[in-house]
């Protein structure tokens, strides 16, 4: 049998091992990223350097590669992936699916159509907008850019009152040419979630929700990650139901979508959709440690027009994607990492900063110091190894 070459939009040292993953499960693995001394790239059985948002360049690589299948690993790469499927005749989500998935105000346009529950919006530039806006969403409420992507929370603030609103709009719209912004109103929720889901045939298969710890306000960065949820059966269901009511409002018949969400008082409400996997480690190793499923192998199965092999979690082991976020200052030096790395149960942990470097008040998710994530049979267990690892993680300061 032939075997499938499968083209992987992003190399980043995060997507190492989903690249490797998908070699070991049998395909081609052809990593594109821009960067051209990529991590990934050594992971891939051939690593091109290409910026995945030119949809012709990648086009063009995917001719001559002979490409069976495109998997984007972040919202950057969706819409080039659905334009080169469109052009090779190879499984893809519709280019007008890429657009609901990566465009926050189509996306909330089409949910709201549909009745898929999520956030009252509204949408502003100028600041005669963002008077209408208020008026109509109230306070608390909380900015976002409309037509931004990438993640990491960027541009995205909490508004509680009037003498707020300046500095937030500045904030809000200093990351993207586009200064179009999303006013909604402020969710007061029992537990925020993240859930993955694979689509194959149509079908949205959701294989896990996450409970989230944000930072403190007004910011909404994810401080952790903790799988499974703690919601209990039922609530289960119910969140289930509507993450499968947003995955089929925006089109999405094929390949992976990470999903945001919150319980509330009155059910479920979605914020916002990826049509990819989670980002970072989320694929692989935590949804693949914590349920069974092999997330990324799977999506790659579907794009590939394979037959997936397991949908089905087949077991609920605990995981913790854990950020650190130590206090501002510049850093003099940061010691025990390598103690905590050899500490059964850590999955994966690194540290970004470097001696010398500052460290910011975190706003936006690239302003964390590190991650690390930690996995056992239980969730509590998980949450206790997380906690431990990350106070023996020293940062000493100048």
């Amino acid at each position: 049998m032939k075997q499938k070459r499968v083209l992987i939009l992003g190399a980043s040292r995060y997507y190492s091992r989903s690249i490797n993953a998908a070699r070991n499960a049998g395909y081609y693995v052809i990593a594109a990223d821009r960067n051209p001394v990529a991590e990934g790239f050594a992971a891939a059985d051939l690593g091109v350097t290409c910026d995945i948002v030119d949809r012709d360049a990648v086009l063009s690589i995917a001719r001559q590669q002979l490409i069976d299948a495109i998997v984007p690993v972040n919202d950057y790469g969706v819409p080039t992936a659905a334009y080169v499927a469109a052009r090779l005749g190879i499984p893809g989500i519709s280019e007008g699916a890429a657009l609901l998935a990566t465009d926050k105000q189509a996306m909330r346009e089409r949910w709201s159509s549909t009745g898929v529950p999520c956030p009252t919006v509204a949408v502003a530039t100028t600041p005669s907008d963002f008077e209408r806006a208020i008026e109509k969403v109230g306070y608390p409420c909380i900015l976002k850019p409309a037509h931004g992507i990438g993640g990491a929370s960027r541009g995205v603030v909490v508004v509680e009152k009037p003498s707020e609103l300046r500095d937030a709009i500045s904030f809000s719209q200093s990351f993207y040419p586009d200064k179009t912004t999303l006013v909604e109103s402020f969710v007061e929720s029992d537990i925020e979630h993240s859930a993955e889901v694979i689509i194959d045939q149509g079908k949205p298969h959701v294989i896990a929700i996450s409970d989230k710890v944000k930072t403190a306000l007004p910011y909404r960065v994810d401080k952790s990650v903790v799988y499974p949820t703690c919601v209990g059966p039922a609530q289960r269901e119910l969140l289930i139901g509507a993450i499968e009511s947003s995955v089929r409002a925006l089109g999405l018949k094929v390949g992976a979508a990470h999903v945001e969400l919150a319980t509330t008082k009155n059910g479920p409400v979605l914020f916002e959709l990826g049509a990819r996997c989670g980002g970072g480690g989320t694929p692989e190793p935590i949804v693949h440690f914590s349920t069974g499923v092999d997330e990324f192998v799977e999506t790659v199965r579907t794009l590939a027009g394979d037959k997936p092999e397991n949908l089905v979690p087949t077991r609920d082991n605990g995981c913790v994607y854990q950020f650190l976020t130590p206090a501002p200052g510049q850093i003099k030096s940061v010691s025990g990492v390598e103690e905590v790395r050899r500490r059964a149960g850590i999955l994966d942990v690194e540290v970004f900063v470097r001696p010398g470097e500052v460290i910011q008040p975190v706003t936006i998710g690239t302003q964390r110091a590190g991650f690390l994530i930690a996995g056992a049979p239980s969730r509590e267990l998980a949450i206790t190894l997380a906690h431990e690892a990350e106070a023996a993680i020293t940062f000493q300061y100048d």
